[in-house]
């Protein structure tokens, strides 16, 4: 064990469901300095049979368990580097920030899309997150990521990515610890509508995780939900939101059982109606 493990963390504050958990161990990266420490943790923690796992903002995630048998490292990594045309963020940085200066020095820019969109660029990346049509993909050139089992760092390009819907290479490499990402910046919109005005008064805040499911191929996964019933439907302290049935909003002090139970209520009614078969946008970890 080393002295720069936290033990027994609580992590309420580091989902955006606010639900009770705690985690084994933690480690928050924060540093430059911090990054040969992931190698040793990695080893360490496989030696011992524990899994790792990454964190970023927490925005997507649902902690499915009281306590993680695991640890959790917590990337916060956060500088900003501006070129020609081009930015170079850490991981740690917001993506809704990030863009909202990207739009300042841009008129037009696709990143006005993204002033609102919740998160860290480390999880976009994974993710290959995005809105009204703007992705990860569309603009990222290369992340820098840290292989935890060699201790080396390298840059990862685009076409290694290997980009889909909502997903990238690194959800399926779990060794990798994103670093950094480079963006483009010369990216310009046609489309006039504001995102901040689309999504006042139509997406919920609070406690929730944003877009609960993914939206099958040519629909839209808070239609479906809606018209099953669903909306406003709660159990314990967690809800379907009555704006947008594809939110689940903690409004009652839930727990991740309420969550994962609505979850399940809303992909049997769909399945039963619509023969659809709803895949989670929201990431659930669980003790493995």
């Amino acid at each position: 064990m080393f002295p720069f493990l936290e033990q027994n963390k609580d992590l309420l504050k580091y989902s955006s469901f606010h639900t009770p958990a705690i985690a084994r161990y933690f480690f928050e990266l924060r540093e430059h300095s911090d990054i040969p420490k992931l190698h040793d943790i990695w080893k360490w923690s496989k030696e011992e049979g524990l899994p790792v796992v990454f964190l970023g903002s927490g925005t997507n995630m649902v902690f499915a368990f009281n306590v993680f048998e695991g640890v959790i490292i917590r990337n916060m990594l956060k500088w900003i580097e501006w070129y020609d045309g081009k930015v170079r963020a850490g991981a740690g940085e917001l993506i809704s920030p990030l863009s909202l200066q990207v739009s300042k020095v841009r008129e037009n820019s696709l990143f006005g899309k993204w002033i609102w969109l919740p998160g860290t660029i480390g999880g976009a990346v994974a993710g290959n997150a995005g809105c009204f049509g703007f992705e990860t993909k569309d603009a990222i050139l290369e992340a820098t990521i840290f292989d935890t089992i060699t201790g080396e760092t390298r840059a990862v390009w685009v076409d290694e990515l290997d980009f889909s819907y909502r997903h990238s290479i690194l959800k399926d490499t779990p060794h990798w610890c994103i670093l950094d990402a480079t963006f483009k910046t010369n990216l310009v919109s046609d489309d006039t509508t504001d995102p901040r005005t689309f999504r006042s008064g139509k997406q919920p805040g609070g406690f929730t995780c944003g877009s609960f499911f993914r939206n099958p191929v040519g629909d839209s996964a808070g239609r479906l939900i809606d018209q099953v019933g669903l909306k406003g439907y709660r159990i314990g302290g967690v809800k379907i939101s009555e704006l947008h049935a594809n939110f689940f909003v903690n409004d009652e002090n839930g727990s991740y059982e309420d969550i994962l139970t609505l979850r399940d209520i809303a992909k049997q009614k769909v399945r039963d109606t619509f023969s659809i078969e709803l895949q989670e946008e929201a990431r659930i970890l669980e003790n493995r």
